[in-house]
């Protein structure tokens, strides 16, 4: 039952993107929507990119490891959705309406008037990608590896083939439509696993004992030994609540919203559900307590302790949908950031830098993106038969490198008048090579840094962009020369941003 669920609802995403191919007429249309979705699509759309196969698989087995200290991440990740509409919501969609930014470099390239921001940034962004992607293909691996009983590499390329066609043809119409259906179902999904786990366990105070006795640590926000400690607790800070504004998968989905109006309930609806889907890391909990009173065989590794606890406690249909939409989620997440990959590769660099700005024909450019998108894919499939890490961890790295990279240039720069082209580069220059040096060093122990990797590489690239801004002259600037026009039609003085 829980394959058949599982196929029928694959089946349902691949209509989808076979349906959103029809749609899909130029660049626009491909990367945005259109700018033509409302409330409820862009909100879900950016809670389900949040939470994707990273959240649900990767943090779940690594709050079997930590306990409580990695919910931390999910309170950080649901403020950081508030902090990402505040700054840069109502920005973003005036810009793309104004200027016809399609990407997060068109964006910043107009911003400081540089094609050497366009390509730093669009780097930044494919490597991020990249990385985040391995731990997408991870999960879908994982979790196709215990609903089909095969082997993890045979599961991986099932699930790459499928997603394959799904990305290809559909485009940012078929993710949102996809992001919408299987965030309803996780969001039910995640209240019937958390209360009938919690039943399993005889309540929150029998959880909290019995996990208390495992390890008090457990029981804490942060550790006091261990990886998990108070500095893991400031890092997560920097990178969830200031880091979700250097998300591209997740602000660019500001771009293709129907009116401005419409995000301040998109705001409330994407925090709301993601915060409902961060109760499925209860299973993590539930999992150590089955392990340690015996009822349940220890998982072989972290990533496969929610799909081989749903599957062991949950009736086959209620278990289908679920797993069906946890695959929905990664498939939709991964094709968001295979989207912005090709488009980092197509428009920022080929179209932009390469061809100096060249318009190409829209069917042609289309077509290449359809091509680099299937090359990324390739790409990151080998990456992923043999990953460096758990699906947790290479999700945060991911993150670091994103937020490093992009959040200082970004919403610094889109805030604040003063910042120069000169700062721009060397701060997204330096986040994006001390994100992944650093994180290389980790991985080798060669050099395991108290503070997150990520969160030491924002510090670096804030404190470089605000120091050579100062200390560089300051220089016009389309946007706020020309400012944009406000809800009445008016401009409102010489800024950008009116929040």
């Amino acid at each position: 039952m829980i394959l058949t669920i599982g196929v029928l609802y694959l089946l349902v995403i691949l209509v989808i993107g076979l349906f959103s191919m029809k749609h899909q007429k130029d660049m626009d249309t491909f990367y945005t929507g259109g700018r033509r979705f409302g409330p409820w699509l862009v909100a879900l759309a950016i809670s389900s990119t949040t939470m994707s196969g990273y959240g649900f698989i990767g943090l779940t087995g690594l709050v079997y490891q930590h306990g409580y200290a990695i919910f931390m991440i999910g309170i950080f990740a649901t403020a950081g959705i508030f902090v990402s509409f505040l700054i840069l919501a109502k920005p973003m969609r005036r810009i793309t309406q104004k200027f016809g930014a399609l990407t997060i470099p068109d964006l910043l390239e107009l911003r400081y008037n540089s094609k050497a921001v366009r390509a730093i940034t669009a780097l930044a962004i494919l490597g991020g990608a990249i990385g985040y992607q391995m731990a997408q293909y991870k999960a879908l691996g994982n979790m196709l590896q215990t609903v089909l009983g095969v082997d993890y590499k045979l599961a991986l390329f099932i699930g790459v083939a499928i997603l394959t066609v799904y990305v290809v043809g559909g485009g940012m119409i078929s993710a949102v439509w996809t992001d919408f259906i299987q965030m309803i179902v996780m969001v039910f999904g995640s209240l019937i696993v958390f209360i009938g786990g919690m039943k399993m366990v005889g309540g929150m105070s029998q959880l909290n004992s019995e996990i208390a006795n495992i390890n008090p640590d457990m029981v804490q926000a942060f550790h006091t030994t261990g990886p998990i400690g108070i500095f893991a607790f400031i890092s997560y800070f920097f990178i969830y609540v200031i880091g979700h504004q250097g998300q591209p998968h997740v602000v660019s989905k500001f771009y293709m919203i129907r009116k401005i109006s419409m995000l301040k309930w998109a705001c409330i609806i994407a925090a709301s559900t993601y915060a409902l889907t961060a109760l499925l890391w209860f299973v993590g909990l539930y999992t150590r307590v089955m392990v340690e009173r015996g009822e349940m065989t220890a998982p072989a590794t972290p990533d496969l302790v929610a799909p081989l606890f749903i599957e062991s406690f949950f009736h086959p249909a209620i278990a289908g949908l679920i797993f069906a939409a946890v695959m929905a989620a990664i498939m939709s997440t991964s094709e968001a950031f295979l989207l912005v990959a090709s488009s980092s590769i197509v428009r920022d660099v080929y179209q932009q830098i390469i061809k100096k700005g060249e318009k190409l024909p829209e069917k042609k450019e289309l077509a290449l993106s359809r091509w680099i998108t299937l090359a990324v894919i390739a790409l990151t499939f080998l990456l992923s038969l043999n990953p460096p890490d758990l699906v947790g961890w290479l999700g945060n790295a991911s993150w670091g490198i994103f937020v490093a990279s992009l959040v200082p240039v970004l919403s610094i720069g889109i805030l604040w008048k003063r910042a120069t082209r000169v700062a721009a580069i060397w701060s997204s220059a330096l986040g994006f090579i001390f994100s992944i040096g650093l994180y290389i060093l980790k991985v080798k122990e060669l050099y395991v840094p108290d503070l997150d990797t990520g969160a030491i590489a924002l510090i670096i690239s804030t404190v470089s962009f605000v120091g050579i801004s100062l200390f560089t002259k300051s220089e016009s600037n389309v946007i706020f020369e020309n400012g944009l026009e406000t809800k009445g039609g008016k401009k409102r003085g010489s800024t950008v941003i009116n929040i």
